[in-house]
């Protein structure tokens, strides 16, 4: 399975739901592929399913998706504690599993390219509905029914390493930029101002 085919088959089915991605080459292909003013681009590793979850939590009328990597996940396991016993219901987590740190120049395989399984590891921490998608069709089953439930999801999605995103552009917005369009959708789809000083 290919991780850009999942994300092409998820940017369909985008319309006010509010999308946090990781620092990972996902971040540049899903840029790419969906313009929604509703997408968080977080620029560091192991934050997105926090922000994530924070923002499900402030906002339990909107739905709220997650794009993690392995990668990141690995790097911030306690998000799995907090999600396994907050367990929004507006929340669907994608976790594209390659087993390797392709963001880089130089790949690095991660722990789930051994022995390590995020759905077990999700499980034990008590997340609902943690569920491993190893094709593309069971993504177009599967994965995309999630987005239509009124449940914590968690779902890891195994792919093949993939050096796409080092093919296409980058997005001509910095991360500062896409965090103020951010939260001036947020200010105009739920019609109230969102207070704070940002610093980058």
């Amino acid at each position: 399975m290919i991780r850009k085919e999942c994300l092409e088959l998820l940017a369909a089915r985008i319309t006010d739901q509010l999308v946090v991605t990781s620092q990972s080459g996902q971040r540049i292909e899903w840029a790419h592929l969906s313009r929604h003013e509703g997408n968080l681009l977080v620029g560091m590793m192991g934050c997105a399913l926090g922000v994530g979850m924070g923002l499900a939590l402030a906002l339990p009328h909107r739905k709220v998706i997650v794009l993690e990597s392995d990668g990141s996940v690995l790097l911030s396991l306690f998000n799995l504690a907090t999600l396994g016993n907050l367990r929004p219901a507006n929340l669907v987590v994608y976790v594209f599993d390659n087993g390797v740190y392709s963001g880089s120049r130089i790949s690095y395989p991660t722990a789930t390219a051994g022995h390590t399984d995020l759905e077990a590891i999700a499980r034990g921490a008590g997340v609902p509905n943690a569920t491993t998608i190893r094709e593309v069709e069971q993504f177009r089953r599967e994965g995309l029914a999630a987005l239509d439930r009124r449940e914590t999801a968690f779902l890891v999605c195994k792919v093949q390493e993939s050096l796409i995103h080092r093919e296409i552009p980058r997005p001509v917005t910095d991360l500062a930029e896409n965090k103020y369009t951010f939260v001036r959708y947020l200010e105009r789809t739920e019609n109230k101002p969102v207070r704070f000083v940002g610093r980058g």
